[in-house]
């Protein structure tokens, strides 16, 4: 999931600058949200609340398209 947010997320751009644990604390809120079942919409949500109201961004990126892929694979369909 880290791997995921720094790859393919990454909202402020940091992973050209490492190391990559910038978004450690959400990825730890999203395995926690996945384990209490959230759904995609609810991780979506997470996701541009972080970007939008946390990281003070103007764009929080596709986080629709990332929380089904994070759902996706703990789910075990990757």
């Amino acid at each position: 999931m880290k791997r995921l947010l720094w790859e393919h997320w990454d909202p402020i751009g940091v992973k050209r600058f490492g190391p990559d644990d910038e978004y450690d604390s959400y990825a730890l809120r999203i395995f926690v949200m996945l384990n209490e079942g959230k759904r995609a919409t609810d991780i979506a949500e997470y996701l541009r609340w972080a970007a939008l109201e946390t990281m003070g961004l103007s764009d929080a990126g596709d986080c629709v398209a990332i929380a089904q892929t994070v759902v996706k694979i703990h789910e075990g369909h990757p």
